[in-house]
């Protein structure tokens, strides 16, 4: 009778221990994944500023892409523009130095853009000494060069022969370049001594590589071009440079 009494008084106290002891167990989980949620919560909105960061660097770089742009089509405008007034000046010199012949004639321009000589006129045959024909060919083209408005140009002088190979005169020249060369130094030389300047001068041999209309047309591939250079334009890898443009 007296045990009974005792564990009734004991059982509600044991109850309050049991409970005690199985809840902490889920009050450390809670606590553990409230502070994950609290993290999450954290980085959620770290990644949405920087995503608006993002998208900001992203509109301005945008923004900055269309400047850009407008920028080079208003650079590419202007250059089109002068690269439109330097080729028409250049048609300009051009033609008026094609038609300084000193009888009323006019000579060709190739599709390479120089007045062609054609080397009949100007050598005999074989040889690379101009005439005294050739000479009086070249001096009112000398004249017309002489003037003011050829200043701000550079003149090349391109040498160009046919196709077939050099046979008779192999002890003087060795290959087709070697004789357009010549030839084209030969022009070189005798405007110098007629006034042009020899640093407005340059030379560049092509052989038979560039004809100026077909291979089957030897005769008019046999020729001298002076060509002209405006001095923005680049010069032959040969031609001297200014001390600034070096350094």
């Amino acid at each position: 009778m007296h045990r009974t009494h005792t564990w009734w008084y004991l059982t509600p106290a044991l109850l309050l221990v049991a409970g005690c002891a199985s809840t902490e167990p889920f009050e450390e989980q809670i606590r553990t994944l409230t502070w994950r949620i609290d993290a999450a919560e954290q980085l959620a909105e770290q990644a949405s500023v920087d995503k608006r960061l993002a998208e900001k660097e992203v509109e301005l770089a945008q923004q900055r892409a269309r400047v850009l742009k407008e920028r080079l089509a208003l650079a590419y405008d202007a250059l089109r523009e002068a690269q439109a007034k330097l080729d028409s000046g250049l048609q300009d010199r051009l033609t008026e130095l094609s038609e300084s012949t000193g009888g009323g004639g006019k000579l060709e321009i190739s599709q390479y853009g120089g007045v062609v000589l054609e080397s009949g006129v100007l050598f005999a045959p074989g040889r690379h000494e101009l005439t005294a024909a050739g000479k009086r060919t070249l001096e009112p083209l000398i004249e017309t060069l002489r003037g003011e408005k050829y200043d701000d140009y550079d003149i090349e002088l391109a040498g160009h022969t046919d196709s077939d190979k050099i046979k008779h005169s192999r002890s003087r020249y060795r290959d087709n370049w070697d004789l357009a060369s010549m030839r084209a130094n030969s022009v070189r030389r005798f405007l110098i001594q007629r006034g042009i300047p020899a640093e407005r001068l340059h030379l560049s041999s092509w052989g038979y590589t560039r004809p100026f209309e077909s291979m089957a047309d030897k005769a008019k591939n046999r020729r001298v071009e002076i060509m002209l250079r405006k001095r923005t334009q680049s010069l032959p890898a040969s031609a001297p440079r200014d001390q600034d443009e070096k350094k």
